[in-house]
């Protein structure tokens, strides 16, 4: 192969590269069909309307997957958000697509990226927080104490049998004679009934968790980013006066998991005293790493729990939560990793939970 042949292939496979599309890390891939019915056929026009509602389809699906006040909102300005449809949908590949002449219908199939950014930036600039201008947005400070899990004990399953048996027996007497003698004779027959039975007994796996002070710091760097795309002020909870330290917070956690009730109120009253508007506090348990064969990943689980306080009145008055959820964060192979995908989603699913609750409410 000559030099000239192989600057040609490279500069071929370079602009092969060059010309791929690319996806932020964060576009989800939504199947999704769509169809057209049409009086009379012309390809190029009944293929461009199908996609249009293939687009549509894949909103409405990827919408449905996400928290509920959410979706409410979203769902209520679908009609504008389909008007500008191309910034939610970035791309779409088609898989299949056929002309369905029985029912006059124009059928595809097609892969679409969906841009979650574009719908957090929509409700940001459409929700009271998002409107404001420089420097008057709500102050909102929150914490999350992530724990890792240290240790699992497992128990296997108690199985008690019960096995039941009656012996019974008979005796049966039977004579005969010839007229001059007779023969008595006795025989015996045994019977067996036997009855099975029996329980099962599962004890709960026995797990212990380690507040982790490197995660609950990465965390925090997490949640304020998002208060801030939010259109929220994001505040740092450390900056308050008369709380505990975050090592405190931790020390006070290792034997119950959760914060002490005193301790809470020592964040709330500070964080009024302060002027917040918003004070938020959460827990992550983050377990083990898994394998997960279908995938041929590694994945981490972590559960979430969140609860957001209004304060401007001088109360603190519960405006926003989030029940105990469970998120994996996933990685081909890595370990650290996936556990740090795991804590981000968990935080992602927490936040955007309590602000489109906030959004909903119309507080800023």
């Amino acid at each position: 192969m000559t030099i000239r042949m192989i600057v040609q292939q490279s500069l071929l496979v370079l602009s092969l590269v060059l010309a791929a599309p690319t996806w932020s890390q964060d576009s989800v891939q939504v199947k999704a069909l769509g169809s057209h019915k049409y009086s009379s056929f012309k390809k190029s026009k009944a293929r461009e309307a199908a996609l249009v509602n293939a687009k549509e389809t894949a909103l409405k699906k990827y919408i449905s997957s996400l928290p509920m006040a959410k979706q409410r909102m979203l769902l209520g300005s679908f009609d504008e958000i389909v008007s500008d449809i191309d910034t939610y949908v970035v791309e779409i590949s088609v898989q299949q697509e056929k002309r369905d002449k029985d029912t006059r219908q124009y059928k595809v199939a097609v892969m679409a990226q969906i841009n979650p950014t574009a719908f957090d930036i929509y409700l940001a600039n459409n929700s009271e927080a998002g409107i404001q201008s420089s420097g008057e947005s709500s102050d909102f400070g929150a914490m999350f104490i992530a724990r890792v899990e240290v240790t699992r004990k497992a128990y296997d399953e108690k199985t008690v049998s019960v096995t039941e048996t009656d012996n019974l027996a008979s005796l049966e007497e039977s004579s005969a004679s010839d007229g001059e003698s007779s023969l008595d004779s006795v025989r015996e027959k045994s019977l067996s009934v036997s009855k099975s039975g029996g329980s099962r007994e599962q004890k709960r796996d026995k797990v212990q968790y380690e507040p982790s002070i490197e995660i609950s710091q990465d965390v925090a760097y997490a949640v304020e980013e998002y208060l801030g795309n939010a259109g929220f002020e994001a505040m740092s909870v450390e900056d308050l006066d008369d709380v505990p330290y975050l090592d405190e917070v931790v020390d006070d956690m290792r034997s119950s998991g959760r914060m002490p009730s005193r301790m809470l109120k020592q964040f709330k009253n500070a964080a009024i005293d302060a002027g917040w508007t918003f004070l938020g506090m959460g827990t992550i348990d983050i377990g083990t790493p898994q394998q997960d064969p279908a995938r041929g990943t590694v994945r981490v689980p972590a559960t979430v729990a969140f609860k957001v306080w209004s304060l401007d009145d001088g109360r603190a008055k519960t405006v926003a939560s989030v029940r105990p959820q469970v998120v994996y964060g996933q990685d081909r192979g890595n370990a650290s990793v996936a556990e740090t995908n795991a804590y981000n989603e968990a935080v992602k699913q927490a936040m955007e939970t309590v602000v489109s609750q906030l959004q909903q409410k119309g507080l800023r």
